[in-house]
């Protein structure tokens, strides 16, 4: 016999075996091993074709095949969710950067609003200023008025006080000329 006839044979259930299915018809149609009914393709009188038991190598390499298309499913999945994702996140920082430099142009649209405000603001507050510094000095102004009418009163007061001296004065005791000088400085009291 040829060695992979062996190998294949060898890997055969015996008919005393277990009930392993094995696929031993040329349909393709599986049979048990513990069915003595089946003819197994060692027997010498099967005449038909029977396909050969798949190896561990061979059907690993199947299930890789299927585990890597299946791992790659899942990747893809990933990448398609992670790719998502980033788009979402790429969606609000550009909303928030649209959002930033919307907040931008209105807090300028605002200071330009607020400017000539503001300036108008200082202008007015400069005007009170030179107003109340007007008023300062026109109170000051009124004061010192004020004292030099109260000083000109006192010393108008005081002349008056002195002319009713000079004409309650007794002349009785007074020498002749002094009496002539009394009643000239009497005459310039009751001129005025």
């Amino acid at each position: 016999m040829l060695w992979l006839e062996q190998k294949w044979r060898s890997q055969l259930p015996t008919q005393s075996g277990g009930s392993k299915r094995t696929n031993v018809s040329a349909t393709g149609a599986y049979s048990s091993s513990s069915n003595s009914e089946t003819p197994l393709a060692d027997e010498p009188d099967v005449d038909s074709p029977v396909r050969p038991q798949r190896s561990k190598k061979s059907k690993q390499k199947g299930k890789g095949k299927a585990q890597r298309s299946k791992d790659f499913r899942e990747r893809k999945s990933l990448v398609v969710k992670k790719l998502s994702l980033m788009e979402d996140i790429k969606n609000v920082r550009e909303k928030e950067l649209m959002d930033r430099e919307k907040e931008r142009e209105e807090e300028k649209e605002h200071r330009a609003k607020i400017m000539p405000i503001k300036e108008k603001e200082l202008q007015i507050q400069a005007a009170m200023k030179e107003q109340e510094l007007q008023v300062q000095r026109y109170i000051k102004e009124m004061e010192i008025k004020a004292k030099e009418r109260e000083m000109e009163r006192m010393a108008k007061e005081r002349e008056r006080e002195m002319d009713m001296q000079i004409l309650n004065a007794d002349t009785s005791t007074m020498s002749e000329k002094r009496r002539a000088l009394h009643e000239i400085a009497c005459e310039k009291i009751i001129a005025k």
